[in-house]
């Protein structure tokens, strides 16, 4: 769990304007600020970005405000609700269904007999309950009602009213029968819904990836940066020297004309890393900040978490171990694993979209047929005069070519996602593989590059002290500066490596920014 102590807005050191510098301002993410500031307008929140303002902000700050802010994670976050919006929603095939008509006839033909009965007029109603149960079966209530009224004299009422009350029952016994069969679609869109929890899952943890390594970045930059620095005034410290030298008659100007060159070309090289600063805090900021605010764009990004002083991987995991942990953590193989039960369900429809058609089919009437209304209803509903039926049905195919074909296909589909997973599964063992071995290489990088970086001071001082003496020539003396200055920005590089290599770990296993 990403616990983050609040980034703080500082101004900018004393490179910037007095006025600018002036100011002090905190920005605390909406999850950590008070409820006070939350309520802010945006206007004062935009005053704590801009032009002379730093954003202090340690790497655990860095990664909470990015899971804030960030546009795609907050996407992934909308598909997970709308796949649970449509898991929920697909009970609704099993919802009470209710259906109500009523209708208004009126007759008037020529005499056709003596009986009459050419003139009818009918005032008719419906209504029915149906409902879908998850065993397949469907059960409706209905109940219907005709008023009569005719110039017929041979009809037993007149007006007469005509009540049927119906209760109806079919389920299928081979094909689409049971619950298996019937919740398939619920179960289907469960599966969905928790895979869009595990790609929800998978973006988060590649943005906290992504985050690390551009705050990793920033650092060694930054870090990079002041070794240039102090690079540009070794040479100019060294010119300085030269020239006292050459005032004093026992140097030439040669001295000082290399001496000279070479503070060129390292404020060439300091010019080049402060490109490279700037270019790594638009690619933090990119990620930290949603849209193209223009006051959080030219806000500094100061990092707060140094790079690691020790790089010790006595607590790395062997391989087989951080694999099992990758095997039940990561999202792309829980994502496949539910991808398979998909398949398989899918298969197994198929398989009973095969068989024959076979549905047993239960019914019972109630009628009721009187001059009186209350009569007529009372009749239908106590089922007085009853119509009991039962029906079996069956049907199939010739051939079945369909179903049959559908049943390969849906295998052939099973097959494939398992052998997709069989190849995740290397894939991850790999990654984890590179990822223990980059943690343990990036230790013994540190290590070889601080040594590195020892002797090279080491060298420099002792030909300094040799230039002192006039042992040795302004040549060697800067190009062990030269060295001194490569040394130490390798073991900076190193450092931030091995940083970077710790979040990977951590990646590879699947269980980056995961809660303990």
């Amino acid at each position: 769990m990403w616990l983050a102590p609040p980034p703080v807005l500082y101004p900018l050191p004393s490179m910037i304007p007095a006025a600018a510098a002036s100011a002090v301002l905190f920005a605390l993410p909406p999850a950590l600020a008070p409820a006070v500031l939350r309520q802010d307008p945006p206007s004062a929140a935009a005053d704590l970005y801009g032009a002379g303002k730093g954003l202090e902000v340690t790497l655990e700050g860095a990664c909470e405000l990015a899971l804030q802010q960030n546009l795609g994670l907050a996407s992934e976050a909308l598909n997970t609700d709308l796949a649970l919006f449509n898991y929920r929603g697909s009970y609704g095939t099993f919802d009470w269904l209710f259906h109500a008509g009523g209708a208004w006839n009126d007759t008037k033909g020529q005499p056709q007999s003596v009986f009459g009965g050419e003139n009818v007029n009918t005032q008719s109603g419906n209504l029915d309950f149906t409902r879908l149960f998850d065993t397949g079966g469907t059960f409706k209530a209905a109940f219907s009602t005709a008023n009569t009224k005719t110039n017929s004299t041979i009809t037993t009422f007149n007006p007469s009213t005509h009540d049927l009350v119906s209760l109806t029952y079919t389920q299928p016994i081979l094909r689409g029968a049971w619950r298996e069969y019937n919740t398939a679609v619920q179960r289907e869109a469960e599966l969905t819904w928790r895979q869009q929890m595990e790609k929800e899952r998978a973006a988060r943890q590649k943005l906290l990836l992504d985050v690390s390594n551009a705050y990793w970045d920033l650092v060694a930059a930054r870090d990079d940066l002041e070794v240039k620095t102090s690079g540009v005034d070794l040479a100019k410290a060294q010119v300085d020297q030269e020239q006292r030298r050459l005032d004093a008659g026992v140097g030439t100007r040669l001295d000082v004309l290399q001496a000279e060159t070479q503070v060129a070309t390292r404020e060439q090289e300091r010019l080049l890393a402060d490109v490279k600063v700037r270019a790594a805090a638009d690619k933090l900021r990119a990620l930290l900040f949603a849209g193209r605010d223009r006051g959080r764009w030219e806000t500094a990004i100061l990092p707060k978490t140094p790079l690691p002083d020790e790089a010790r991987a006595d607590d790395t995991p062997s391989w087989t171990s951080a694999l099992d942990v990758a095997l039940d953590h990561r999202a792309s193989l829980r994502e496949q694993r539910l991808t398979i039960d998909i398949m398989a369900l899918r298969h197994e429809l198929r398989r009973s979209d095969k068989r024959p058609n076979l549905s047993l089919e239960l019914g019972a009437t109630g009628e009721g047929f009187s001059g009186d209304t209350s009569t007529s209803l009372d009749d239908a509903f106590s089922y007085n005069y009853p119509t009991l039926s039962a029906k079996i049905n069956y049907s199939i195919p010739i051939g079945n070519r369909t179903a049959r074909w559908a049943l390969e296909a849906a295998w052939v589909n099973l097959r494939k996602a398992r052998l997709d997973y069989d190849q995740l599964e290397s894939n991850v063992a790999a990654e984890v593989r590179e990822a223990v071995r980059q943690v343990l290489y990036q230790a013994e990088s540190v290590r070889a590059a601080r040594k590195s970086m020892d002797l090279a001071r080491e060298q420099l001082k002792a030909e300094e002290a040799r230039r002192q003496v006039e042992i040795t020539t302004n040549f060697q003396v800067l190009k062990f500066q030269q060295d001194l200055v490569a040394a130490l920005s390798s073991e900076r590089a190193a450092r931030a490596n091995f940083a970077k290599a710790l979040v990977a770990l951590k990646d590879a296993q699947g269980i980056l920014g995961d809660r303990p």
